[in-house]
């Protein structure tokens, strides 16, 4: 197992460390529990704002692997995977935990930072504790730390009893209570560059592993030395306990700071502004073949930014686009370099610009900006800000009669081929399992809404196959992908028909028939009520699916269900979003799912979620309810270029089958919210690039 742990955090680490130089602001030291620290114990400190960082750190009882997230400025969090030498806990020699830590007080000339945190909350309890800590650099070289400690942290020989042996359960009825301990220590930056020395007092007696025989413990002093690099990939060495050796090695990167620095985009076209006497006359309005001349004009100017014209319609004074957005993931980008390219097709009269955003044949919005501000405001110093509070964003309706939508583009087909990976972090069977091959994909575009898609997939190599199913109390819904896996080389990924309508104002309704996912397929219906202009919105989607045999071509098993929730969005303010789906889960249990998002301007998503249904823990299995955390990410952040694409990552600490949800692809919310005033506002400093 411990080989296994090593071969994942280093290539993980490889990968981030790529992308060194990202981190920018430096970041604090790790400790062997990849959080920020001394060697075994917390300090007050954070890493950058939205940083993520990955560790793997080793010595005699533990091999853990953790994944770090700063979700705010004060609030960051862990996930780990910990393989126990010589020990045990609940019989399993595998821990799962989820780290919290919240910095209450920054540190000012005169105090030190403070902050409070919980150390494995919600897993079988191995590392379980809970700290109040302050850190105070008292020289530009020099930091001390000093803290009070409960659980392990509290220097007694007591053992904590986790709340449920199957894990996955917070143990508030613990938290702070019982004995204290006190621990600290010091951290001196050398004159050598990159180098670190530490030496702490810990608090944590380890006195399961001194049970066990795992650990001779001599005394409570921790001695280490740590080197950064340049790119803030760290490495440290340690002394432990007065008796044993051990290793950590850190990398990380920023959302915030791409690797790249620059972009290696087209530059939009400038607004051509209108002389102070131009002409307004309308006439040219009347004349029977100008919008067809004019999509033309938009056609080739819009393709040369990346976009798409799908329909034009023309007045005297006003004129809507509506146009595909190909290329750009801030949405705002896509607004802006359109209405440029109005200001420079469109005759002198219109005043009016309405920037319709289609996705998949529905208007999603309408964006309204007047001509003039467009003119003003481009070389303006506070133009970004000025241009978002002229703007009007409304529901966007059916095209005007006067409107004309461009020939050809309905029916078509596009295709691709192209590798694809999947992976499976932390789950039963091990820290890390992947699979890789190929992947054929095709949509087939027949009207307005209307669409025919599929994938195939050939996997090439992988140990996804060689999962071991856990048990469960529950239909198998999702604890048998590995059968999927194992009987599915070459299957019918997805293969569905859809249907997307606007039934009715600010409504957005969408249909599917088909395989829908790979273990599941059959009928889909969802409706959306989302006003373009508000931070919040309903939506409900009913389903009838039968589970797909292992083998994902065509023939279905016995189990069926109906399934659906109603669901509500809201955003929280500009950059966090949150969720709350209620109702019926794949495996028939009934409960709900509370998910939080932090959305960057760039694209990158970080976000957790819990979903607790009526399925009891041991029905549940290892993990008691389904929670974790997301990422996406977007492959522009990476490549320096505007690109749509993305790619997400689920850390769930246990795939089971209580609170599982089907895997659609087009869900309405996550297609049209993007062009809505409140992810409009945090992408709208591209509008001008």
């Amino acid at each position: 197992m411990v080989k296994s742990l090593v071969s994942v955090p280093f290539g993980a680490a490889l990968a981030l460390a790529l992308s060194g130089h990202a981190m920018g602001q430096s970041a604090p030291s790790v400790n062997l529990y990849g959080a920020p620290g001394l060697i075994d114990m917390p300090s007050a400190e954070s890493h950058p704002d939205a940083q993520i960082s990955g560790t793997f750190s080793h010595f005699k009882t533990a091999t853990k692997v953790t994944l770090g997230f700063q979700f705010t400025d004060r609030l960051s969090g862990n996930f780990r995977f910990a393989d126990l030498d010589g020990w045990v806990i609940n019989g399993t020699t595998e821990d799962r935990s989820f780290d919290l830590q919240y910095r209450i007080l920054n540190e000012t000339d005169v105090m030190p930072a403070v902050a409070i945190g919980l150390r494995d909350f919600t897993g079988n309890g191995a590392f379980g504790a809970e700290y109040i800590v302050a850190t105070k650099s008292v020289h530009p070289k020099v930091k001390v730390t000093a803290g009070l400690g409960w659980g392990r942290l509290s220097n007694s020989s007591t053992v904590r009893t986790s709340v449920n042996p199957q894990g996955g359960v917070p143990t508030t009825r613990h938290w702070f209570d019982g004995p204290v301990g006190v621990f600290g220590g010091i951290e001196w930056i050398t004159p050598v560059k990159g180098l670190t020395v530490k030496a702490e007092y810990s608090s944590d007696k380890y006195t399961r592993e001194v049970a066990a025989g795992a650990l001779n413990r001599k005394n409570p002093f921790n001695f280490g030395v740590e080197y950064k690099t340049k790119s803030n990939v760290s490495i440290g060495a340690y002394y432990l306990h007065g008796t044993e050796f051990g290793l950590r090695f850190s990398a990380g990167l920023n959302p915030k700071r791409p690797p790249s620095t620059g972009s290696m985009e087209r530059a939009p076209l400038p607004v051509m502004a209108r002389p102070a006497n131009y002409d307004r006359s309308t006439e040219w309005a009347s004349a029977g073949n100008y919008n067809r001349k004019s999509q033309k004009q938009f056609a080739q100017l819009l393709k040369d930014q990346g976009l798409q014209i799908e329909a034009l319609a023309l007045n005297g004074t006003s004129a809507e686009l509506r146009l595909r957005n190909k290329t750009y993931n801030a949405s705002a980008q896509a607004i802006g370099r359109a209405a440029r390219v109005m200001a420079f097709v469109l005759p002198h009269s219109v005043e009016t610009f309405v920037i319709t955003p289609m996705v998949g044949g529905i208007p999603a919005s309408s964006v309204v900006i007047r001509r003039s501000d467009l003119e003003a405001l481009e070389h303006d110093v506070d133009g970004t800000e000025k241009i978002m509070q002229r703007a009007v964003f409304a529901d966007a309706g059916a095209l005007p009669g006067h409107g004309e939508t461009v020939q050809d583009l309905y029916p078509k087909l596009s295709w691709s081929i192209a590798p694809y990976a999947n992976l499976s972090l932390f789950d039963g069977s091990g820290p890390l399992r992947a699979s890789a091959g190929i992947r054929a994909s095709a949509d087939y575009y027949v009207a307005p809404g209307l669409s025919f898609s599929g994938s195939l997939t050939q996997r090439v190599f992988g140990n996804q196959k060689s999962e071991v199913p856990p048990p469960s109390g529950l239909p198998r819904v999702r604890t048998d992908r590995a059968l999927y896996r194992q009987q599915g080389q070459s299957a019918i990924e997805r293969l569905t028909a859809d249907y997307l309508f606007k039934p009715a104002p600010n409504m957005f309704g969408r249909v599917s028939v088909g395989y829908l996912e790979s273990m599941f397929g059959g009928v889909s219906a969802e409706l959306l009520w989302k006003p373009a202009n508000q931070n919040w919105g309903l939506g409900a989607e009913l389903n009838y699916v039968k589970q797909r045999d292992f083998n994902q071509l065509f023939g279905f098993q016995n189990y069926d269900v109906t399934t659906g929730h109603v669901s509500a969005y809201w955003q929280v303010s500009q950059g966090m979003s949150a969720q709350l789906d209620m109702g019926r889960y794949l495996a028939g249990d009934w409960g709900a799912t509370l998910s939080v998002d932090r959305v960057f301007a760039n694209g990158w998503r970080m976000g957790a979620f819990a979903t607790l249904t009526d399925a009891t823990y041991a029905q549940y299995g290892r993990g008691s309810f389904a929670k974790g955390f997301r990422l996406s990410v977007p492959l522009s952040w990476g490549i320096g270029t505007p690109n749509r694409k993305s790619y997400g990552i689920e850390l769930n600490t246990l795939a089971r089958d209580g609170g599982a949800r089907l895997n659609i692809e087009n869900r309405l919310f996550g297609l049209v919210s993007e062009y809505h005033r409140p992810e409009l506002e945090n992408s709208w400093a591209r509008f001008w690039r």
